[in-house]
């Protein structure tokens, strides 16, 4: 499991810098808050099923969508707003993206 989640995290890496955020940005300059971004989103999931599951009457089978529902945005504006945001129009020149 842990060589699947390195390889597929890694693809979604190179998918969000290229494809989704055009940023292209070096890889060494995103790769640490993109690790930062997804870990502070899994804890935030584990807090709120340990919240729902522990505090309220939610059915436990619709605690994972409640926790997606937060994540998935988070994740997303964590990683356009502070991952992907500080790469140069230069960088993006250099690929031909303008």
């Amino acid at each position: 499991m842990a060589i699947g989640y390195g390889g597929t995290s890694l693809i979604s890496l190179t998918l969000n810098n290229h494809w989704v955020f055009k940023t292209h940005a070096y890889f060494k300059s995103v790769v640490i808050k993109y690790y930062a971004t997804y870990l502070s989103t899994w804890l935030l999931s584990t807090a709120i099923a340990d919240i729902l599951s522990h505090f309220t009457g939610v059915n436990d089978h619709l605690i994972p969508i409640f926790s997606l529902v937060i994540t998935v945005p988070t994740n997303f504006l964590l990683s356009k707003f502070w991952v992907f945001k500080n790469s140069s129009m230069r960088e993006a020149q250099h690929f031909g993206n303008q």
